[in-house]
């Protein structure tokens, strides 16, 4: 009786573990409802990546809307430059900058006089309260030092290797030809204080690195919102009285369609 008994509990404890794991239909069903959760959750997971670049890259254009308008205040109310390629004057808020942007060519990246300087130019002591670099110690295949405040984490590798991602207002430039039938910006630039509307007036613009040879954006060679950077499809764009906005591609055009409006501040 004794040995029955313990024959079976060998069998019940054999047949326990039998059935205690997994069958291979039971396998093949949780990885399928894992794959079908993945593929739910990336694109949220993507898209909530993309909100957070987005963020900083407001805060990044937020604080150097800032140090453009402390800039202002103490050079008689005139704003910086938004300068051109390798132009490298005093006011321009960065130096540096290239003829050429070949965006399949990494090698050509990492060339000694490939993107911009930001310690050099005029607004780099405002933003960030160091010291900018003299223009008499400036030898730009030195200057390679890449500042976060600078740059949009959503540029990628292009972006990084130009180290300014934002492109300044290019009517705000002396000389400028603007969309009224007045005459060119006067050679110190444009006054803040005698801006018309300033809150509709766009001073930086989160551009596509593909096409920022200068670190100055001119609405009139812009066909396409296709030459800002998009976040879920928004640009991040800051304008002179200090406000930061995201706008749709819709509203990219319509900025674009009215440069009168959004870039020229001799105009209401």
């Amino acid at each position: 009786m004794q040995i029955q008994a313990q024959q079976w509990s060998f069998l019940k404890f054999r047949r326990d573990r039998v059935h205690s794991g997994f069958t291979l239909v039971e396998l093949l069903v949780v990885i399928a409802i894992v794959a079908v959760l993945a593929a739910l959750l990336l694109p949220a997971l993507n898209n909530a990546k993309e909100q957070g670049r987005s963020a900083l890259c407001k805060n990044n254009m937020r604080q150097l809307t800032l140090g453009i308008l402390m800039y202002a205040d103490e050079n008689d109310f005139y704003l910086p430059w938004p300068g051109d390629v390798n132009r490298n004057l005093e006011p321009d808020w960065v130096w540096g900058g290239q003829p050429t942007i070949n965006p399949f060519n990494s090698a050509s990246w990492a060339a000694p006089d490939f993107g911009f300087r930001a310690d050099a130019g005029s607004v780099y002591s405002y933003a960030t309260s160091q010291p900018r670099i003299p223009s008499t110690d400036y030898s730009k295949p030195n200057l390679r030092n890449t500042y976060p405040l600078y740059r949009c984490p959503s540029t990628g590798k292009l972006g990084e290797s130009l180290r300014v991602n934002f492109s300044m207002n290019g009517w705000l430039n002396p000389g400028a030809i603007t969309s009224s039938s007045s005459a060119p910006v006067g050679e110190r630039g444009v006054m803040h204080t005698a801006i018309a509307n300033p809150s509709e007036k766009i001073l930086l613009m989160n551009e596509d690195p593909k096409t920022m040879n200068n670190a100055a954006f001119y609405p009139q060679n812009a066909s396409a919102s296709d030459q800002f950077l998009m976040h879920l499809g928004r640009a991040n764009i800051s304008f002179i009285d200090g406000h930061i906005y995201s706008a749709s591609r819709k509203e990219v055009k319509i900025m674009l369609n009215s440069t009168a409006h959004y870039f020229d501040t001799s105009q209401p």
